[in-house]
C-alpha cells in the first residue's frame, strides 16, 4: 500500500500562492497588451513610410521629366544661337546624365534601391569622364 501523504498546505500558503499567480497573470496581460500596442505602432509606421515613399517616387518622376524637358529646351535655344558657341559640343555637355539612364524612363529594378549608378558604375568600361573634367571639345577655344 502506498504511503498516504498528509495535506501540509495551510490556508496561508494557498493564499500566498494564489496572490503570486494573480500577480503573474496580470503581468502577462500587461506584457501582451504592450506587445500588441508596439506591433500596431509598427504597422502604422510602415504604412506612413509607404505613403511617403510613393510621394517621393512621384516627385522623382516629375522632376526627371522636368529635367529632360529643360535639357531639350536648353539644347534648342543653344542650337538657335550656335554661332556664339563655336567649339562647344552641347550634346556632350548634357550627355553625362543621359548615360546614367536619366531619360525619364523608370529604371528601378526589383531588388535594387532605385538609385541610379554613378560614374564608374556603368558598363562603358570607364570610358566616360567624370563630371567637371575637361573634355577635348571643351578645352578648345
Amino acid at each position: 500500500m502506498p504511503p498516504v501523504r498528509k495535506a501540509t498546505t495551510t490556508d496561508e500558503e494557498d493564499d500566498e500562492y494564489r496572490k503570486k499567480r494573480d500577480r503573474n497573470n496580470q503581468a502577462v496581460k500587461r506584457s501582451r497588451v504592450k506587445s500588441k500596442q508596439k506591433t500596431e505602432e509598427t504597422v502604422k509606421r510602415v504604412d506612413e513610410l509607404r505613403v511617403k515613399n510613393q510621394i517621393l517616387e512621384d516627385k522623382i518622376e516629375t522632376q526627371t521629366k522636368e529635367l529632360k524637358f529643360l535639357k531639350e529646351l536648353f539644347l534648342t535655344q543653344a542650337q538657335a544661337k550656335s554661332d556664339k558657341l563655336v567649339g562647344v559640343n552641347l550634346a556632350e555637355l548634357l550627355k553625362s546624365s543621359d548615360e546614367e539612364g536619366d531619360d525619364g524612363e523608370d529604371s528601378i529594378r526589383p531588388g535594387t534601391s532605385g538609385r541610379k549608378k554613378k560614374a564608374g558604375g556603368d558598363d562603358s568600361g570607364g570610358r566616360r569622364k567624370a563630371a567637371g573634367s575637361s573634355s577635348s571639345s571643351r578645352s578648345r577655344s
